[in-house]
């Protein structure tokens, strides 16, 4: 009997085990489907447009290099020839790269000479680079050129000709220097004008600067490059690869910046390059006004719900509350469009803060009523007409978040062009809107499990994938976030250990099938994910330890350079804290702590797999404190009606 038993017993096992993994590859199957059919449709669309009226630079025996700090566009059309025809007739377009982390000005020279973002207390390898190859190379000028190039040996042929020369001029010598080189220029020579930093290097007024190259075989035309992918904007990456690549010398595995490229579609060349200086600086000059304006709304959705509950709780107070109550409400489902609306007011012409602070108010105003009109047509859910509000909210800003790539660029919530630290794809800042807009928008409005499926399948792939979010470290987050999701909403009696376990599986099948899918993007198209693992291909598994490592250095700088992060990290887990306690009092909070749990999760897994991780905690927290406090007026606001339906019994 006892041996029956123990066969019976290890039957079920081995039929449970069977299941597990039948299930498991029937997931992998689905994904693995999924992430084909995304990758072949964005590989087409970009193959049919990605490198349309794009031409190499010509390969040059010999290089010209000035640099010249502290110039901008303006100030090179005001000068007198040759500069006048330079503009007219080079390969021209504005050079990005100054962020924070380069330390002032030295480390963007720094940078320009090392091929990817280094300190100012960190050498450039052009100057070995160049010895390597035997490329002869003078400096003409004061120090900074030396930190371009970094260590340049004498040439052992002090009568060589030197192949690449490096001359620094000061904005009055511009014209005088390029006049002089320009006359010593063959047909297979070039002509590089490098302006660094601008003489606005302050945060809120910085300027890109512009970077042209001139020759005989050079077409006329706007630099880019895969790093920007943006027409007439390269970052300092880009410099030191392509002057190697015109020198017929590979590029080291290390370098992480792309070979420039001329488009030449723009007519209006230098008209193109101030719209875009100015679209550049737009989100930072926007910046004040509208944290004004977001605080200010803030404080005001804050102050109206405690001032609801307190009133709730006065009998002689039941009016007030009734009055109080629907306007803090509408405040908060406002609130919650806060994110989603800074991506659709950035595109809408303004001239100055205060109008774009206008602008979000309407937008945040307009989405609010109307979030709060269709909640009252949706009788699927169980929940409060504001709670399905808030879930309408979430769901638009999810997938504003996640299909809005577009809206990303020079937008208070993505790219900041000026400072170069992400140029496309999908921000950290974004990360945190798909994850807790999307865990909310499943839990609120019972969005049906089959469709949530193919969401919570789709979303890591995109946003990981090279040609849509370009962001490996939010892929995993969501991955995470939404396998906890899966257990703890999913089923009606969760289990922690199946959470871990459904977490990990999620994150290897999302490193799996972005492997897959990155096979199939090309080389020069690769960013992120698949630019690491170009680079492991090269050098190894160092490549992967070095990103680690920088990676944790920049999650560290970025969270203590700022107190308000530790603040943010403080609400949030008093907010999870709180919610935890309130399930003994309220239905509304037993009901919703799965969903609570899963977004915490998420967000701690987005707050240590990103650099900048407090952006995912950040924009989580704003879903997570919407619903938060609405969930709190809909259980004072039942308790005064007499209505237990959001109230616990006591015991």
């Amino acid at each position: 009997m006892a041996r029956q038993n123990r066969d019976d017993l290890g039957s079920n096992l081995l039929c449970r085990l069977l299941q597990w993994f039948g299930k498991l590859g029937l997931v992998m199957g689905v994904m693995l489907r999924l992430g084909l059919t995304i990758v072949v449709g964005l590989f087409l669309v970009s193959t049919a447009c990605g490198t349309q009226g794009l031409k190499s630079l010509p390969k040059a025996q010999r290089i010209f290099v000035i640099v010249c700090e502290g110039v901008e566009l303006r100030d090179l059309e005001q000068m007198d020839e040759p500069i006048t025809t330079l503009l007219r007739e080079s390969a021209i377009g504005l050079l990005s790269g100054a962020s924070a982390e380069l330390a002032g000005g030295k480390g963007v020279l720094v940078t320009l000479g090392s091929g990817k973002r280094a300190k100012a207390n960190e050498r450039a390898k052009l100057g070995e680079w160049l010895s390597q190859r035997n490329v002869s190379v003078a400096l003409h000028g004061n120090g900074f050129l030396k930190a371009i190039l970094g260590e340049v040996r004498a040439s052992p042929n002090p009568n060589r000709t030197p192949q690449v020369i490096f001359v620094s001029a000061t904005k009055s010598q511009l014209p005088t220097v390029a006049r002089e080189l320009l006359v010593q220029l063959t047909e297979e020579a070039c002509l590089w004008i490098l302006v660094p930093n601008s003489s606005r290097t302050d945060w809120m007024n910085r300027r890109l600067t512009p970077i042209l190259v001139f020759g005989k075989n050079v077409p006329s035309g706007l630099l880019t490059s895969t790093t920007t992918r943006y027409i007439g904007l390269v970052s300092s990456v880009d410099f030191a690869p392509t002057l190697l690549a015109q020198l017929s010398i590979p590029i080291p595995a290390e370098v992480t910046g792309r070979v420039m490229q001329i488009d030449t579609s723009v007519n209006d060349r230098l008209a193109y390059l101030h719209w875009l200086d100015e679209r550049s600086v737009k989100p930072l000059q926007d910046l004040p006004a509208l944290s004004f304006t977001i605080a200010t709304f803030v404080v005001i959705a804050v102050a109206l719900t405690a001032l609801a509950s307190a009133f709730s709780l006065l009998a002689s107070r039941q009016g007030l509350s009734d009055l109080v109550s629907p306007a803090a409400t509408f405040f908060v489902i406002s609130g919650m469009s806060i994110p989603a609306s800074l991506f659709l007011v950035a595109q809408l012409p303004h001239r100055s803060g205060v109008a774009s602070a206008f602008q979000m108010l309407a937008t945040v105003s307009l989405l609010g009523l109307l979030a709060l009109l269709l909640a009252k047509k949706l009788s699927a859910t169980p929940f409060p007409t504001s709670l399905k509000a808030a879930g309408l909210i979430c769901a638009f800003s999810a997938i504003v978040a996640l299909f809005g790539v577009p809206l990303y660029w020079a937008t208070p919530l993505g790219h900041y062009p000026t400072s170069g630290w992400r140029y496309f794809g999908i921000t950290n800042s974004g990360v945190g809107v798909v994850l807790a807009g999307t865990i909310f928008a499943w839990s609120l409005l019972a969005l049906p499990k089959r469709f949530v499926s193919v969401w919570l399948l789709a979303s890591p792939l995109l946003m990981g994938f090279s040609l849509w979010g370009a962001n490996f470290g939010g892929a995993l987050t969501l991955a995470i976030g939404f396998a906890a999701a899966w257990e703890l909403i999913g089923n009606p009696k969760p289990s922690w250990g199946k959470v871990a376990a459904l977490s990990l599986a999620a994150s290897v099948l999302t490193l799996f099938a972005l492997i897959v899918a990155e096979s199939f993007v090309p080389a020069d198209q690769q960013a992120h994910f698949g630019a690491l693992l170009q680079r492991m291909r090269s050098v190894g598994g160092g490549a992967l330890v070095e990103m680690v490592l920088r990676k944790l250095t920049l999650l560290w700088e970025f969270f203590v350079r700022t107190p308000l992060n530790f603040f943010a990290l403080s609400v949030f887990v008093a907010f999870q804290t709180a919610a935890a306690k309130l399930v003994k009092q309220s239905n509304l909070f037993d009901q919703l702590k799965p969903t609570f749990d899963a977004v915490f999760i998420g967000s701690l897994a987005g707050l240590v797999l990103n650099d900048s991780g407090m952006e995912v905690v950040g924009m989580a927290l704003v879903c997570f404190g919407g619903v938060f406090f609405l969930s709190l007026l809909e259980t004072f606001r039942s308790s005064v009606r007499g209505d237990r339906s959001a109230v616990r019994a006591s015991p």
